[in-house]
């Protein structure tokens, strides 16, 4: 294998007639693609790292139709929970048409060249701060009757879509309330697995202890193996690679967030921290740390009747903490 040894000279490239090996024809050049302009005027004895060069160049051109359509159409998915054109991974014709082009067109043209906005070139830490500022990202998600007989998907912007976050988003807000996340950034990931020996499988062995309490960005993840918690939550298996998670609503994701080793020994510290931070007002100060609100009156009467570790639990639960209101 010749993997990363970019100073190796690469083999000349023919098409080979009718996809057989034994009949090559015409050379290739390296090249992009033609009808988006490709010709990078190289050719077969064109070295692997001058090759790779000049594509970088083509591809970041200001010029270029696509990459700078793609990227901040993936930077609008992942804070609105649906790209512009809702088939991020592909802008050919069997794709679904942009519903808004022209603020696609404009979002493009900004983040290359910068004129409106006070973002750097190529940011994407920039995109996404102009992306969450922005009208439309902090529009309420209360239906109205007009808007959803004329827009019942909210594809026009008319709201804020409510949309469940990411099971890393869930794990890591739970660790942040009881205030046991480890906040770190850098160094080596965390195993929640066994090391594994020859012919055995993969084990979950410790998916709750302190050693875990980094960000979820941290796990070692491996293929193919449940985490026994998270994975319920459309976590991808490591193994496919995906431009949108789907988003199910099952009983087992209940159960998790309900039973789980993890939840429990976290609501405990939850509870312990909100009677440490405000002694009789404790349940505000849960309410706080979970849902950043205080409890309504009738939240404050049903809740007072049980212990404050399963109301942390009921909340950990609840859609007001699993999703973007």
């Amino acid at each position: 294998s010749f993997v990363g040894q970019f100073r190796k000279q690469p083999q000349v490239t023919k098409v080979l007639h009718r996809g057989s090996p034994e009949n090559p024809r015409d050379e290739v050049a390296p090249a992009g693609i033609a009808i988006l302009e490709g010709d990078l005027n190289l050719d077969s004895s064109t070295s692997d790292a001058q090759r790779r060069m000049r594509f970088a160049q083509w591809l970041t051109e200001p010029t270029h139709p696509l990459t700078a359509r793609v990227m901040v159409n993936r930077l609008w998915h992942h804070v609105f929970g649906l790209g512009i054109v809702p088939t991020g991974s592909d802008f050919g014709v069997a794709g679904a048409l942009p519903t808004h082009p022209e603020l696609l067109d404009w979002l493009a043209s900004e983040f290359v060249q910068p004129e409106v906005s006070e973002m750097k070139p190529w940011s994407m830490k920039d995109m996404v701060k102009f992306l969450v500022t922005s009208d439309a990202f902090r529009r309420s998600s209360s239906p109205t009757e007009a808007g959803m007989n004329a827009d019942a998907s909210s594809s026009l912007l008319w709201r804020y879509s409510p949309r469940r976050v990411e099971a890393e988003v869930i794990r890591d807000g739970v660790l942040l309330a009881s205030g046991k996340l480890n906040d770190a950034i850098g160094g080596r990931s965390f195993r929640i697995h066994n090391v594994k020996k020859t012919y055995a499988q993969w084990e979950v062995v410790n998916n709750h202890g302190p050693d875990t309490w980094r960000r979820m960005l941290y796990q070692e993840r491996m293929r193919r193996v449940d985490d026994r918690l998270f994975t319920a939550f459309d976590f991808p298996d490591c193994g496919q690679v995906r431009a949108q998670r789907p988003v199910s609503t099952t009983p087992l994701q209940a159960l998790n967030l309900m039973n789980s080793d993890f939840v429990i020994e976290q609501a405990r510290f939850i509870a312990e921290r909100a009677i440490a931070e405000a002694g009789d007002d404790r349940l505000r100060r849960a309410f706080e740390l979970l849902l950043a609100r205080v409890p309504t009156e009738e939240e404050r009467v049903v809740c007072n009747e049980i212990d404050l570790a399963l109301v942390c639990r009921s909340l950990i639960n609840s859609n007001e903490f699993a999703f973007l209101p």
